[in-house]
């Protein structure tokens, strides 16, 4: 059996990830973590589950193999560097965490003999569909780029992670180009740029397409996330490969995926 800790268990992914791993034989949901001021902490959310405050998050990793991270950049920033000295493995679904935070967060990776797993988005679709935008640059590398991703109007972050990993795709494949966030105004000619623009609207659950253009042809790759069952299972996934490891490293889904 698993032990596993979700810290930002009312949100969105949170609690369906909380849902999953209930309904799972192989997992144990230990305890659920969220925000102080949420209004949750200290009433029972499941059965047996009641949630605490971050300020208990060492006390409840003390018998947990796998703490998942689903909380916002500011929350995670200040929590996850807390967990490598428990002895905890790490699973990290938040997006826009500082690079200097994960830059320590690697050090203290190594440093306690844990393993940690960060990644922007869980659904298996989109980590091949990451694959997918760096092999069509690296076939295409002076065509133009440009990225447009969708999501509900409750999304704290823009652009979204999804979309800096697949620029960071085609980056990789085609070169490197600046990213350009949306355009107005007399711009002129056309860089060496990708752009990237950020869609907010109703309850969209999460929608990424790579445009590719030519001077005779256009391509487009779409992945679409029709629910956020999708995320949670490639979460679950997750937490399996990374509980019995200790090999002090960081690791991404494509390990996972073995792609």
């Amino acid at each position: 059996m698993i032990k596993v800790v979700v810290g930002g268990a009312t949100g969105k992914l949170g609690r369906l990830v909380c849902e999953q791993i209930l309904a799972d034989p192989e997992l144990e949901l230990t305890a659920a973590v969220v925000s102080a001021t949420g209004g949750n902490v200290g009433k029972e959310l499941w059965p047996n589950i009641v949630a605490v405050s971050p300020d208990r998050l060492e006390e409840v990793l003390t018998d947990a193999d796998v703490y998942v991270d689903l909380t916002t950049p500011q929350a995670a920033s200040e929590n996850v560097l807390r967990v490598p000295a428990t002895g905890t493995n790490l699973v990290i679904g938040t997006t826009a965490i500082p690079q200097k935070v994960l830059d320590d967060l690697a050090k203290a990776t190594a440093d306690n003999g844990i393993s940690v797993l960060v990644s922007a988005n869980f659904a298996l679709g989109v980590n091949l569909f990451w694959k997918a935008c760096e092999m069509l640059a690296s076939k295409l590398p002076d065509y133009d780029f440009e990225i447009i991703e969708m999501h509900h109007n409750q999304k704290k972050d823009a652009p979204s992670g999804t979309a800096i990993k697949a620029a960071e795709a085609v980056q990789r494949a085609a070169g490197p180009m600046e990213l350009r966030h949306g355009r107005e105004g007399v711009t002129g000619p056309r860089g060496k740029e990708i752009g990237v623009h950020a869609i907010r609207a109703g309850d969209i659950v999460g929608e990424h397409t790579l445009i590719i253009a030519g001077n005779m042809e256009c391509l487009e790759l779409t992945h679409r996330a029709i629910s956020r069952e999708a995320f949670a299972r490639g979460c679950l996934e997750s937490i399996r490969w990374i509980a019995g490891r200790k090999d002090g490293r960081m690791h991404g889904m494509n390990e996972v995926l073995g792609i």
